[in-house]
C-alpha cells in the first residue's frame, strides 16, 4: 500500500499501512518514488532483457503474505501504538 490521496478514502487505511510496515521484511512502506524508480528501470536500457515478469515493489511483503486476523494473536498489540494521525 502507498499513502496517496485516493488511499485516504479507504476505511482504516492507516492500519493497513502500519500492518505492512511491521510485517514487511524491510520494516517499512514503499514510497511513490520507489515505485517510480522500478518503472524507470523497466523503461530504461537496464531493463531491456526483462519480459513477462511481475516486479513487487513492496519492501518484501509479497514473500511473507498476510496472516488471517483470527490467527494473529498480537494484532491489537502491533497496532496499539498507532495514533489517529498516523498514516
Amino acid at each position: 500500500p502507498i499513502k496517496t490521496l485516493a488511499a485516504s478514502g479507504i476505511g482504516d487505511f492507516r492500519y493497513i499501512l502500519k500492518w505492512n510496515e511491521l510485517n514487511a521484511p524491510l520494516k517499512r512502506n514503499v514510497t511513490i518514488d520507489q515505485v517510480g524508480g522500478a518503472g524507470l528501470y523497466l523503461l530504461s536500457d537496464l531493463g531491456a532483457g526483462v519480459t513477462g515478469e511481475t516486479h513487487h515493489v513492496d519492501s518484501g511483503y509479497n514473500v511473507v503474505g498476510m496472516v488471517a486476523v483470527d490467527e494473529a494473536a498480537n494484532v491489537a498489540e502491533l497496532l496499539s501504538g498507532l495514533k489517529p494521525d498516523d498514516a
